[in-house]
This record gives structure tokens, C-alpha cells and sequence, in this order.
């Protein structure tokens, strides 16, 4: 009897001395908090701007275009001088149905409810220790893949048709439905630290400023011509304009870059304007390329 205690107290013994595994030293998995999805939809469709379908002529004309911009810089500023782009021609008339689009680029805090939500790594992990620079309110620096993974995860959140807008209902907006716009601006023209971002152009900040801190658009849309280049659902193709069809454009189906709209944190003139850029690093987590969603309907969207 002595021995078989003795044993035990033995056994006993050598548990204590070997790490316990319990079920609260495994990792478990971060679930989605419903109420932080939640307020993203509310916020989304209260940030949501209608915009009634026309028709209106796409595309940059030369002129107007060079007149008003060489007009609206200072004279004998280095960069007062606009180059049209081959890129924007020819003008064509599309007519789009209606829609809404995202007075805001899409920012970290929005997207970092995502990934949380889908259980994915933040996007631009690595570089999330500087807290100015990738603070919340600024606009995420993200792919192609993920700006449109986010806007169709909110589609099947909401059950409505979010994707990114085309390029077409991008100018649409911009323009002021299709108004001869070359800034999107609420006057047309570029006033730093008013209407448009303090650093002036060339830009000379190292980073996209937080969205929303300048007078929008006349229809209430913010940034458009400055902060952060934005991703559309086109593909580029250099002939596209000469065949697009004219209703509801889609872009070319295949191709090798993506259209990118607006003006980003370090643009020059030319990138400022509601004309067309492209991106052959679509594939990449981009600091300073981001996206605003659309919803392709014209029904009114659940209550605010």
C-alpha cells in the first residue's frame, strides 16, 4: 500500500513538472464582432450619394480642357502647362443608368473591419507601426483584387449589387453628371488647402492625408482630384474609347493594366484632372491607390 501511494505521489510529481495543455493556450480564431459589421453598413449607406443616369460626351476634348486648366494655374508656374493624352480620346457619348457612389475613399478603419470580418491579415501589416501615416481615417493602400473583394463582401452583406464603379460612372460623377469638369472641385478649379489638398501640386506630402478635409464636389463627393489615385473595374485598352458601346460601358474583358481615376498624394497636373491613368501594379497593396464603391441600382437604399 505504502508503495502504490508512494507511486502516485511520484506520478503527481512528475505532471507538475511537464507543461499542462489546456484549452486556453490554444490560439483561437477572432471572430467577426456583428455590431462593428454593422455600423460599417450604416456608415456606407449613409455615405452613399445618388447619381440620376444621362448621357454625356466621355472623354477629354483637347479644348476646352487646356484653355481652362492653363487658365486656372498661375501664370509662369512650371506646371501650369496640361498635355492631353491619346488615352482619353476619342470623346464619345455614353449613357449611363442611375447609381450611387461613395462620397469617401474607402480608408483603413473601413477595411480593417473587413479582414477582420473575414478573417484575413490586416491589409499593409508590416507597416501599420507608423501611426500617422497608416492612421484609420486615411485611405487604404490596397490591390485591385481587394478594393473589389471588399465592395462585392458588402454586396452579400446588404444583398445589393456594390461593386467598384466603372470608369464611366466614375467621369459621370466627377463631372457633375457630365458637366465639361477638368477638376473635381466644388468650382472647377484647384485651391490648395480649401478645396483641394494644402501641399499644392506638384504635391509634396509622403503620404494621403485623412479623407473628407476639403469642400466636396458640388454633388458632395470628396477627394476626386487629390490623395489618392482610385481603382475602377475597367480594364485599359488605348482603343477602348473607339469601340466602347454606349450605354453602361464595361471596359475591354481582358487586359494587362487597370484604369486608376483621381489624383494621388504626389501628382503632378496632369494627374490631378478627371481624365484617365492606368496601373500595371493592379496585383499590390499600393500605399496612396485606392477605391470608393458603387451600388448599381436606383431604388432607395434601406434607412440611414
Amino acid at each position: 500500500m505504502k508503495q502504490f501511494i508512494l507511486f502516485l505521489l511520484l506520478l503527481v510529481a512528475c505532471s507538475q513538472g511537464q507543461p499542462q495543455q489546456t484549452e486556453t493556450s490554444k490560439a483561437e480564431p477572432q471572430l467577426p464582432d456583428p455590431n462593428e459589421v454593422q455600423h460599417l453598413i450604416d456608415k456606407t449607406f449613409k455615405d452613399m450619394i445618388f447619381v440620376k443616369g444621362g448621357s454625356f460626351m466621355m472623354g477629354d476634348p483637347v479644348e476646352p480642357f487646356v484653355k481652362i486648366i492653363n487658365d486656372a494655374v498661375k501664370k509662369g508656374d512650371k506646371y501650369s502647362k496640361y498635355m492631353s493624352s491619346d488615352r482619353n480620346r476619342p470623346v464619345h457619348k455614353v449613357t449611363l443608368d442611375s447609381y450611387y457612389m461613395g462620397a469617401y475613399e474607402i480608408t483603413y478603419a473601413d477595411y480593417d473591419i473587413y479582414t477582420k470580418a473575414t478573417g484575413q491579415a490586416l491589409v499593409l501589416k508590416k507597416n501599420r507601426h507608423d501611426p500617422i501615416r497608416y492612421s484609420p481615417q486615411r485611405p487604404v493602400g490596397i490591390s485591385w483584387n481587394g478594393a473589389r473583394d471588399y465592395c462585392q463582401w458588402l454586396g452579400k452583406q446588404t444583398k445589393l449589387p456594390f461593386d467598384l464603379p466603372t470608369e464611366a460612372q466614375w467621369e459621370y460623377a466627377a463631372r457633375n453628371r457630365g458637366q465639361n469638369v477638368v477638376f473635381a472641385t466644388d468650382t472647377g478649379l484647384l485651391e490648395p488647402g480649401r478645396n483641394f489638398t494644402r501641399n499644392g501640386i506638384p504635391a509634396l506630402a509622403k503620404f494621403p492625408e485623412e479623407v473628407g478635409l476639403y469642400t466636396p464636389t458640388p454633388m458632395g463627393f470628396y477627394n476626386l482630384s487629390d490623395n489618392a489615385d482610385e481603382y475602377v473595374k475597367d480594364w485599359y485598352a488605348k482603343d477602348y474609347y473607339q469601340q466602347s458601346p454606349e450605354h453602361n460601358p464595361q471596359g475591354p474583358k481582358v487586359g494587362t493594366h487597370k484604369v486608376t481615376r483621381g489624383g494621388g498624394f504626389y501628382s503632378e497636373l496632369d494627374g490631378t484632372t478627371v481624365a484617365r491613368g492606368i496601373s500595371s501594379r493592379f496585383d499590390k497593396n499600393i500605399p496612396g491607390t485606392s477605391f470608393r464603391c458603387v451600388i448599381n441600382t436606383d431604388k432607395p437604399l434601406p434607412e440611414k
